[in-house]
Formats: C-alpha cells, structure tokens, sequence
C-alpha cells in the first residue's frame, strides 16, 4: 500500500475521531428537561376527534394529578380566548355527583364537566346544540380515565369518587380498547336498565335507552341472568343500525357486593362470545366495575333521594328544578296539573283517601310520559310534567290525553265511587317565553285560567305575559 494512501485513511480517521469528539456533550451540561408529565395530543386522539365531530373552537382538558393544561383548537382562534379558558379549568369544582354546565362567552358557548381529579371543556358555537357537546365531553373524560387506568394497572383503585356515567362511560372504551367491538353498558335505575356508557363505534341512539321488561339486559339487573349470554336484541328494541340485528350481541351482568348493578352488552365482529386473554381481561374489568358502581349507585340514590316526594314517588320541585336545568335541551314544554275540589274529597272521605288519590294520579302520570320526561309533584294537590325537546302544540296533545286518563278511569275509596278530574296549563320555551325559568310560572296561570273555565280541561298560557 502506498505512502498516500495510508495518509488519506489517516487523515479521513482524523476527522471523524474529531467531529464525534466535538459533539460529545461536557460533562458539566445540564441534561435536557424532561418532556412534560401531561398527556398531550397525540396521546388523546379523542381531543381531536371531539373538536372535529362538534365543529369546536377548542378543546381543553386538565388532570390534576398531572398539574397542567393541554389543548386542541382550531386555526386562528384568539389566544386571548385560550388563555380565559385554561385560567377557567382550575376553577370548576365538582359535587357529589360531578358538575357539567354551560357558560355564554363572546366566543360562543363553553361546555364543561368538572370532576374532582380532572376538568374539561369544549367552545363551540352558538348555534351548535349543547346536548351531544355534553355527551362527547363525558366520553373524553372516560377516556382520560381509561387511559389512566392503563397507565397504573388493572389493580389500582382510583382515589376519587367516579359517578355512575363516568364509571360507565370508561368501561364502555375499555371493552372497545380490548376487543374491537360495539359497547354500551347499561346501569340500573329507578325506571329500569338504562344505557350510561357508549364506545365510541357503537349506536350513539341507544344513549340513554331504558330496556323494557323481559329483554336479556333487563334480566340481567333483575338476577335472572346470572352469566353471560348471548342475544339478537338485548335491550329489546330494533337498533337504529341494522348492522346490529345481523349478529349476536354478548350479554354479561354486572355484580356487586349487594347484587346485579348493571349490564355489559358487547357486539362482537363475530357476533361470539370473547374469548383467551381479552375475556379475561373483560371478567376482570366487570368485578372492578361492580365495586365501582355500588358506591357510586349508593351515593346517585342518596341525592335523588332528597328530591323525590316520599308519597308518591314523584320527584318534588327540587327535582323538577334539577331536570329543567340540563342543558341538553334547546326546547321544552311544562304541563301544570291540579287535582278538581281535592279539598272535597278529604273532607269527605279523609286524608288516607287524599294520599290514595294522589298515587292514583301519580301512576297515571308515570304511564303516560317517555323515559326522558320528568314527573313530579310539587305540593298538595299539584304536580308538574317537563318534556324535555316538546313544542306548545305536542305539549298540548299529551295534556289532553293525561286529562281524558284521569277523567275515564274509575276511582274509589273503601267501596264508595268517587269521580275525579283535573285542571291543565301547558306552557312551552321558546313559544310561550324567551326563557325556561318562566315555564312554571306561565304553567300555572294556564292552569287556573282552566280552573276558571269550568275546570277538567286543558289550557295554553298563549297571550299570558312572561
């Protein structure tokens, strides 16, 4: 090998050894900072998807446990408005069963759900129905969870006091997570089975639907099913996707401590029960979610409980106030309703037979509403229905028809046939007011001018000022 070529390899070894010794960091350098202990973007893939779903400004959330604010928004919003926003988060505090609600901004509306360990928040425009914002921003906050219960293992249990939707919401994502499938999980409450909790792939219609009776979920929280099973229509109702009665779905009964709490209903591509280390992964989540649901159950009971009227069921003005202020809702109508010469019948017959007649009412005003619609009694002889989403002249159909329901059926007391009738006022939002606070007062001027009438009809508050 020649002189110049030992030369060349010599000096080309040089320059390397050089550079790479050139690029060692000193030993005094500080190392880099760590990356921040917060989720961000690209690790919530649901931020964007919300964002994008809703049409959103921006989407914000906050872990506390993580100590800082992340952020998805639109090009070009004004960074003003982020910085109000994410000052916002810290702020929003949560009650015994977690807050939501919905302030106006110049921006447009900001949509929040506060929970004790983490905060969230979407701005979207005005014109944007408020209603499913909510139900996305709850499915974010199940995901966070879900995320978290990743992040520490299965056997972890969390510190804070989840309620009964988040707790559903988060295990509908996990079963998605684990098996690639259609999930919902139905929670039981007074009215029955009641879906809380939907994946993101499954029917978002089926949000909220009650299982009626003798369908497999209703079994489920009944304890007649004990295992699981297999079934075409588990909650006993065509689904809105046809995809659905194509296959199975699998059916599994959530337990706690004190019995069936609720039910995990599955849409497999397969349509066949899970199978290896995914139903062992699905059993253990529904034995965790048992625990979980039995506090949160107890403590959703416990709160219901103070507005509810202990004789006839109903809930009281409490929680009439409670309903009509869900923000879910661009519309709504109220029905006023007032038992005819109910002072005549307790002179007459007695206060037992009072409080008889008052169940009597109170069945036939249970039967006649949907599931989404509130019943209650707010004081002697009075009682109140909301129907959420309902125009004035809908309203005025179903006043009718409760009217005619009280009026046809024949009631007694001890054997002494007594008739009873009522009064109705109907009034709706936006038709008969700018705002949902007036309904009840407009409600019961409705129903006196039936009262002056002649009662046992039905009138609109149409000309009655707000």
């Amino acid at each position: 090998m020649s002189t110049w070529i030992l030369v060349l390899i010599a000096l080309v070894l040089g320059l390397g050894i050089g550079w790479a010794w050139s690029r060692r960091r000193p030993s005094h350098s500080p190392p880099p900072p760590p990356p921040p202990d917060i989720p961000g973007p690209l690790d919530l893939p649901e931020m964007g998807w919300v964002l994008r779903a809703n049409r959103a400004h921006g989407v914000w959330l906050r872990r506390a446990d993580r100590g800082g604010v992340i952020e998805v928004t639109e090009p070009g919003l004004d960074s003003q408005v982020s910085r109000t926003i994410t000052d916002r988060l810290p702020g929003l505090t949560a009650g015994t069963e977690g807050r939501s609600g919905v302030e106006r901004l110049e921006a447009g509306n900001f949509v929040f759900v506060a929970a004790d360990d983490l905060q969230a928040g979407i701005l979207v425009p005005p014109r944007i129905p408020t209603g499913p914002v909510l139900r996305d921003l709850e499915g974010l906050v199940g995901a966070v969870r879900a995320k978290a219960i990743f992040e520490v293992g299965a056997t972890r249990t969390p510190t804070v006091r989840e309620t009964v939707s988040s707790i559903a919401v988060r295990f509908a994502l996990q079963v998605e997570a684990w098996l690639d499938a259609e999930v919902a999980v139905a929670v039981r409450r007074p009215r029955g089975a009641q879906v809380m909790g939907c994946a993101r792939r499954a029917d978002p219609h089926l949000h909220r639907v009650t299982a009626p009776p003798g369908s497999p979920v209703d079994l489920c929280i009944r304890g007649e099913v004990e295992a699981p099973v297999l079934a075409y229509e588990p909650l006993g109702v065509l689904p809105w996707d046809r995809r659905h009665r194509e296959r199975k779905a699998w059916v599994a009964p959530i337990k706690g401590p004190s019995g069936p709490l609720g039910a995990l209903v599955v849409w497999t591509v397969s349509g066949a029960e899970p199978a290896g280390p995914n139903r062992a992964e699905v059993d253990k989540g529904l034995h965790r979610t048992g625990l979980l649901l039995e506090d949160a159950i107890q403590r959703l009971e416990l709160v219901e409980e103070a507005a509810r009227d202990p004789l006839t069921g109903l809930v009281n003005r409490r929680g009439l106030e409670n309903a009509m202020g869900a923000i879910e809702v661009e519309r709504g109508a109220l029905v006023a309703v007032d038992l005819d010469h109910f002072k005549s019948l307790n002179d007459a017959l007695g206060h037992p037979a009072g409080d008889a007649a008052l169940g009597f009412i109170s069945r036939i005003l249970q039967e006649t509403v949907r599931d989404r619609d509130t019943a209650a009694r707010i004081g002697g002889e009075e009682f109140a229905i909301w129907l959420p989403g309902v125009a004035l002249e809908e309203a005025e159909r179903v006043a009718e028809r409760i009217r005619t329901r009280i009026a046809g059926r024949a009631w007694g007391w001890q054997g002494r046939p007594w008739p009873i009738t009522a009064s109705l006022g109907v009034a709706a939002w936006p038709e008969s007011t700018n705002s949902r606070d007036n309904l009840l007062g407009l409600a019961d001027q409705a129903m006196y001018r039936a009262k002056q009438g002649g009662r046992n009809r039905v009138e609109t508050a149409e000309g009655l000022k707000t």
